[in-house]
């Protein structure tokens, strides 16, 4: 009797062993590309932004680049960093369409861009900066606030081109003279020599200016607008739900306190 129930037990292992599935639950149909490729393909821009990133190949490093790569060691992939996009607006089409998995560079979230791709949540937020000719300022105070001059600027204002300060600056200052550039130190040389009225990026490369061009104190004088922020997030693609909420995970746990001291810090270092 016990054999013959015995052999009664192991048949029925048998058959429900047959009945089991044999492969493993499917993945997201975002996370599956990617495992099928076996690479996470990063958007940078051409030009490096340090301490964001910098370098070639090997060589690459910065804190995008230490983000990228912990999102690749949660997916189990190497990571492949696309370098030989001209401007932000193209590291976000590169995501839209496909070309790359995720931009990762130093990328602002802006009501257009929302529009084609996710953002993860911010790792950064950075306060939005002027930097103002003086003499323009002292012209065209006329005993008013800089607060006030500011909420009515109506001079000439440059920004890098196709960048997210090309669409905050017309939001913001919808009376101004608009005149995009590719290159922020030219952008700084015109305000320092009184071409242009001022210049409109984030604190943080506002505050690089006193550090890499300490006489342009002189000349100019920077204004920081408390109640505009410039969140700084990772692009993904709209259907990349599954790979967002991986990205947002890497930052939660690990980048979710960076202010503009430690940017600073961490720019100084490279720059020694």
């Amino acid at each position: 009797m016990k054999k013959l129930f015995a052999s009664v037990l192991l048949l029925l292992a048998s058959v429900a062993s047959a009945q089991m599935p044999t492969s493993t639950v499917p993945l997201p149909a975002d996370i599956a590309a990617i495992k099928k490729a076996n690479v996470l393909v990063v958007a940078m821009t051409k030009k490096d932004n340090p301490p964001f990133f910098s370098g070639e190949e090997d060589n690459i490093h910065g804190l995008d680049v230490e983000i990228a790569r912990r999102i690749g060691v949660l997916l189990g992939v190497p990571v492949q960093f696309r370098r030989d996009a001209e401007s932000f607006a193209e590291v976000v089409e590169q995501v839209r369409d496909g070309r790359a998995d995720i931009a990762v560079s130093k990328l602002s979230v802006t009501g257009p861009r929302l529009q084609v791709v996710r953002f993860s949540d911010p790792y950064i937020k950075l306060r939005q900066s002027l930097v103002i000719n003086r003499l323009w300022l002292s012209q065209n105070s006329q005993g008013r606030e800089v607060y006030q001059v500011i909420r009515d600027f109506n001079g000439k204002i440059s920004f890098i081109r196709n960048s997210s300060y090309d669409t905050f600056a017309r939001i913001n200052f919808p009376n101004a003279q608009f005149l995009p550039e590719d290159k922020w130190d030219v952008i700084i040389d015109r305000v320092t020599r009184g071409d242009i009225a001022a210049a409109y990026r984030d604190e943080f490369e506002i505050k690089k200016i006193a550090f890499e061009k300490p006489d342009a104190a002189i000349s100019t004088k920077t204004i920081t607008i408390s109640d505009s922020v410039d969140n700084i997030a990772v692009a993904v693609h709209p259907k990349a739900v599954q790979l967002l909420s991986i990205v947002n995970h890497v930052i939660k746990n690990e980048y979710n306190n960076i202010d503009t001291k430690k940017l600073m810090d961490r720019y100084k270092a490279e720059k020694k």
